[in-house]
């Protein structure tokens, strides 16, 4: 969690975030459960600012890492 909160910032945050060069792999992956970032609310906002794709871990929910953690690590 230290992580994400290092690297990501709400909507709602004072101030402008700068994304980190276009030239950094990313990757970003939900559950296909999420109820807070629901994949068909989270892929338009990864197309559009990250250019990358959304992956959906079935049987997942917000807690992708804690749930399936061997499939995270296979993505990375």
């Amino acid at each position: 969690m230290t992580l994400v909160a290092r690297h990501s910032r709400s909507s709602g945050a004072p101030g402008t975030a700068e994304l980190p060069s276009r030239t950094v792999p990313r990757l970003v992956a939900t559950g296909a459960h999420d109820t807070f970032l629901p994949p068909r609310r989270l892929y338009p906002v990864v197309q559009a600012t990250l250019d990358t794709e959304l992956h959906v871990i079935p049987d997942a929910g917000h807690l992708v890492v804690e749930e399936h953690p061997g499939q995270v690590a296979a993505l990375v």
